[in-house]
């Protein structure tokens, strides 16, 4: 059994942050102890962009082997672990019935100490199985999901306030065409943002953004 010691973790159910995006609002945990394991680079791969079930035996081997430090003491987590490839590390609290229920990576520097103590590590068959796909945790940063959140509001206002010029507005801007159905504008800008942004898209924040501070002035 490998433990690793007093390392920082910022647990989120929705979605994947790099360290570099934590904020200070944040809740993030400082562990005290947490069971590390390694395991291979598709199972990690699924593990970071997925969510997954595990067997009720890897939920044994892990109960409350994860400690967390308080405001005035220490307690454990159930279900918390570490995994890395060798490459990557990935925290993951799990459900009671198995599912990967928030996850968190590492700072950086924590994550390359992790990734010493990895090397000399046997590999770890981990029994899961994928349930379901969750690609916002891979492919949005925490910056693109405040700009695709503020453009989704934009466009579902343009559409059912009416303001169809405004629709059409953005939909050339994206697009650089023009179709008859106001509907179809919405459902195809939307979709243009499900699961990544591109330059367009910031265009069109930017624009949106421009155009509400003339209005205050």
């Amino acid at each position: 059994m490998v433990y690793i010691y007093d390392i920082l973790v910022n647990f989120n159910d929705s979605y994947l942050f790099d360290f570099f995006e934590w904020n200070m609002n944040d809740g993030i945990d400082n562990l005290k102890k947490v069971r590390l394991y390694r395991i291979s680079s598709h199972s990690m791969d699924d593990l970071m962009k997925n969510q997954v079930c595990v067997d009720h035996s890897f939920l044994e081997e892990i109960f409350k082997t994860c400690e967390v430090y308080t405001k005035n003491s220490v307690r454990t987590f159930p279900y918390v672990c570490l995994f890395s490839d060798g490459i990557r590390v990935l925290a993951i609290e799990w459900s009671s019935d198995g599912v990967s229920s928030a996850k968190s990576k590492l700072i950086l520097e924590e994550e390359e100490d992790v990734l010493e103590i990895v090397e000399d590590m046997k590999l770890y068959d981990l029994p899961y199985n994928v349930i379901s796909l969750d690609l916002s945790r891979s492919f949005l940063t925490r910056k693109e999901l405040k700009i695709r959140k503020y453009l989704k509001a934009e466009i579902e206002d343009a559409y059912h306030g009416g303001k169809y010029e405004k629709l059409k507005f953005l939909y050339g801007e994206y697009f650089e065409k023009e179709i008859d159905s106001y509907q179809r504008m919405e459902e195809e800008l939307l979709a243009s943002m499900e699961y990544f942004l591109d330059s367009k898209h910031v265009t069109l924040y930017e624009l949106l953004r421009l155009s509400h501070k003339k209005k205050q002035v």
